[in-house]
């Protein structure tokens, strides 16, 4: 059985049944048919069945030869790190500094980590999708969106 991915599996699913758990203290609305605990708890659902599905196929491997575990010098392994320093600095910075100027910059990043380097379409992309899901949650769904410095502005 491939070590790696028995690690990976059983971590995906403690952290996917633990991301379930917290959406069930999420505040209810009421008269709103999707609250703010519709998104998290479907995508840990996901992962959930996700990670299943790849220990059981680690089970009925024959395979018996393990696979390296990447090292530090590996180029993902860099990519895995910077991306989760990222969405650490961007989940410490999202209320302070507000979604619209965070947002971007962090989308931006997040392409040049993961190795695209035309910039114009990088900043197009970022900004766009900023935008789109702004309006989304603010004006359709009615989900206050944290302002930061722009609190005063907008």
């Amino acid at each position: 059985m491939n070590r790696g991915n028995k690690v990976c599996a059983i971590v995906g699913m403690l952290f996917s049944a633990t991301a379930f758990i917290m959406t069930l203290s999420f505040k209810q609305f009421q008269n709103v048919p999707v609250g703010p605990e519709f998104v998290p708890r479907y995508l840990a659902a996901g992962l959930f069945i996700c990670s299943l599905v790849l220990l059981i196929q680690q089970r009925k491997n024959l395979d018996k030869r393990p696979s390296p575990l990447p090292g530090l010098r590996d180029i993902g392994m860099q990519r895995l790190i910077k991306g989760a320093v990222l969405t650490l600095v961007y989940a410490l910075l999202w209320e302070p500094v507000g979604f619209i100027i965070i947002t971007p910059i962090a989308t931006f990043v997040l392409m040049h980590i993961l190795g695209q380097r035309r910039y114009l379409a990088m900043a197009i992309f970022s900004v766009g999708a900023m935008v789109s899901v702004f309006v989304t949650f603010r004006f359709f769904l009615n989900v206050e969106m944290p302002l930061g410095l722009l609190d005063g502005l907008l």
